[in-house]
């Protein structure tokens, strides 16, 4: 055979562009943490540590047009998600087990 070589591609995952998760103990530390924050911190100077960093969301919906059409797969969703969900003002009060 004739010296063919194989050069290998410099590909990555595509896993490896999605964000990482915690573990439990992860988990289980950043519960304690917060537990810590709260228990040691005022609420305003613990609402700064918790929000620090955070951006407020850029809505792009320009007309009432498409915030209408939002809101009407938001209310499909919701109804699609729990098909079960009975509506509160048909739901028997005196009846309801909760």
């Amino acid at each position: 055979m004739g010296g063919s070589s194989i050069v290998p591609l410099d590909r990555t995952s595509s896993i490896e562009n999605e964000p990482r998760t915690l573990n439990l103990d992860q988990i289980q530390f950043a519960r304690d943490a917060a537990l810590y924050v709260i228990n040691t911190r005022g609420l305003e100077e613990a609402m700064r540590i918790f929000t620090e960093g955070l951006e407020p969301v850029v809505h792009c919906v320009h007309d009432k047009e498409e915030v209408d059409a939002l809101n009407e797969c938001a209310e499909e969703f919701e109804r699609l998600s729990n098909p079960l969900r009975i509506n509160s003002e048909t739901r028997d009060v005196a009846t309801a087990p909760f």
